[in-house]
Formats: C-alpha cells, sequence, structure tokens
C-alpha cells in the first residue's frame, strides 16, 4: 500500500493562505514531496512531467477550472485513474453530483480540518491507489471498451473478472445493460437491482430497470422505477433529466396522478409557476379529493403574488382534510396579511 511519505501532492490554486495551511496540515500527515501551482493549465503541464501521486485542485479558478482539470485528467488515458481532490469555500448538492460524475475522488470544503483530510487522503490511499483497485480499474476499462464495440460476450468476461475483486453499481448496470440488449430480461432486472442495493442513488438504474418493464409489458413496475429516478434526479437537483423521466411516465400511463404533482413541483422550482398551475389543473381533475394537490397548487399561486386563488386552494385542501394544519397556517397568514394596519 502507498504511504505519505512515497506519494507526491500537486496543490493547483490561487490562495496562498489555503496552499500555506494545506501544506502543513499534509506535512504533519506524513507527506515530503509536495509541489504547488497556481493554476490549471500549469497543473496540467506539471501533471505530464511528474504523475503527481494525488492532486488537489481549488474548485473556483480564472481560465480553466478544478472540474475541468478534472475531466481534461479522467480523459487521457496515461492520467486517467490519478487521485483527484477538488477543494472549495462553499459548494451546492448539484456540484456535489457533477463532481462525483466527472470522477472526482475526495471534496474539501473550507474550513478544512487535518483529521478530515487525512481521512479523506487515507482511503484514497487505501483503496484507488491499491493495486488490486488499479487491477479492477484495468477490467473495468478493457470492458468498457468492448461494450462501446458492441462486443458483449468480451465486455461480459471483462466485467466479471472485475466483481472478483470488488462489488460496483457501475459494472452491474453496464452488464443489464448487455443483457437487455441480446433481450434477456429476467438477468438484466437482477443486474440492476444489484446495482441500486450497491447505491440507492442510482438513478439511471432504475430508470433501465423501468424500460426493461416496458419491453415485457408492466406498465405498472416501469411506472413505480420511472417515479424513483425522477425523484432521485429531483433531489439531485438534474432538472431536465427529472422532466424528461416525469414526462416519459405520462407518455405510457396517461393518468397517473403523482407524476402531475411532481413535475408541477420540479416547475416551481424552476419558477415556472403558470406551468406547474397548469399541470395541478389536470391531476385535480384525475384526483379531485387530493388535498396536497390543491394545497401546491394554492403555493404556486402565493409564488405568483395571487393572495386570492392561492387562499382558495388553501380553503379546498382544509375542505377535504379539516386537520390538514399547514393548510390552515398558510390561510391565517393570507388574512394577516390582508388586514388594514
Amino acid at each position: 500500500m502507498a504511504t505519505p511519505g512515497d506519494t507526491s501532492i500537486l496543490i493547483v490554486g490561487l490562495n496562498p493562505l489555503y496552499k500555506k495551511n494545506l501544506r502543513g496540515m499534509l506535512k504533519t500527515i506524513g507527506f515530503v514531496n509536495i509541489d504547488e501551482v497556481r493554476d490549471a493549465p500549469t497543473a496540467w503541464e506539471a501533471i505530464r512531467r511528474t504523475n503527481p501521486g494525488i492532486v488537489i485542485a481549488q474548485w473556483n479558478m480564472p481560465e480553466m477550472s478544478g472540474m475541468a482539470l478534472l475531466k481534461l485528467i479522467r480523459t487521457d488515458s496515461e492520467y486517467s485513474e490519478s487521485p483527484v481532490i477538488l477543494w472549495t469555500e462553499e459548494i451546492t448538492k448539484a456540484d456535489v453530483v457533477k463532481a462525483g460524475e466527472a470522477g472526482v475522488n475526495a471534496i474539501l470544503i473550507e474550513p478544512v480540518i487535518i483529521e478530515n483530510l487525512e481521512s479523506k487522503i487515507r482511503v484514497i490511499m487505501e483503496f484507488e491507489m491499491s493495486p488490486t483497485t488499479k487491477k479492477a480499474k484495468s477490467f473495468m476499462t478493457r470492458g468498457d471498451l468492448y461494450l462501446k464495440e458492441q462486443r458483449y460476450e468480451y465486455a461480459l468476461k471483462e466485467y466479471e473478472k472485475v466483481l472478483d475483486i470488488l462489488e460496483s453499481a457501475e459494472v452491474y448496470y453496464n452488464i443489464g445493460y448487455i443483457k437487455t440488449a441480446k433481450g434477456e430480461y429476467d438477468e438484466a432486472l437482477a443486474a440492476f437491482r444489484k446495482a441500486t442495493q450497491i447505491n440507492q442513488m442510482f438513478a439511471k438504474a432504475y430508470q433501465a430497470m423501468a424500460e426493461v418493464y416496458v419491453k415485457m409489458g408492466n406498465r405498472d413496475m416501469a411506472e413505480k422505477y420511472l417515479q424513483m429516478a425522477g425523484e432521485i434526479f429531483m433531489e439531485r437537483e438534474m432538472h431536465e433529466n427529472a422532466e424528461s423521466v416525469f414526462n416519459e411516465i405520462l407518455r405510457i400511463k396517461p393518468d397517473t396522478i403523482n407524476v402531475y404533482n411532481s413535475l408541477g413541483i420540479l416547475y416551481r422550482r424552476q419558477n415556472r409557476f403558470e406551468d406547474s398551475i397548469k399541470l395541478y389543473e389536470k391531476a385535480i381533475k384525475i384526483s379531485p379529493d387530493d388535498e396536497n394537490i390543491h394545497f401546491n397548487m394554492g403555493r404556486a399561486y402565493l409564488d405568483l403574488d395571487n393572495a386570492r386563488m392561492a387562499k382558495k386552494c388553501f380553503l379546498n385542501a382544509l375542505k377535504i382534510n379539516p386537520d390538514f394544519d399547514t393548510a390552515r397556517g398558510m390561510i391565517e397568514a393570507i388574512e394577516s396579511a390582508e388586514k388594514p394596519y
């Protein structure tokens, strides 16, 4: 296993104080071979020249961001496996997802404490940089190449070699893809389920399961897994993916009440308030006694500064469910705002 003493670190960023503090913590942990550069283009030159063990890059940099540097590293066959840590002052959930999909190994959020830094680096050195993991990744790379060439049997053999070493949601997903292409639907579903057991937030796997159920003629199960995929995409703020999934549900089951509600919530998050109201109106035609739909439509009207219509919706929700305290609170707030001082 790699040790701090024989692992080189490249720090990339503009902030001299942060680089100084980071260097100090790394030295305390035991690293002695530490280099610094001030921007991503210079870092890329240094990576090709010295091939550092770990790259720690500032997320926000002019000309080329840390994320752009990460993607550049991942697309180069010689350095694609290099561990990369991104550090930032603040980050959104969507940014975390994007970084994960781009292949980041860890994210540091200021203020960084030495225990957190050491923990993240230890995981990288014990797992990502271990010989067995590197071997598994080489099998994965070959499998992906065969998959791209549609040489499915060769790809399956490489993926099986990966699974002999470690469990991988992505590998099971790829196996499911191959089984689907071959029309082996039961085996495809088993592989996709295994992927979601390893990574419960693997939206693409739920979406793929739904596609298999569509092929099998089971629209109810397809709706179930599309709904799960859509909710995960919404939670990750991947709005376009969520909208695509929800519209797919409406295509296969036009009267699915939950989808209208979910799309309405999605449109509200996108400030598309009028679009969300239209969806809630469709939902109410299908299920007029669902108090939550009336409530959500009231929230959309409030977003449009239409207190009169919002109050009407909240009253409808309360009429359906007299114990709906949140709706009652919204009505009281509107009535309080209407009172003259």
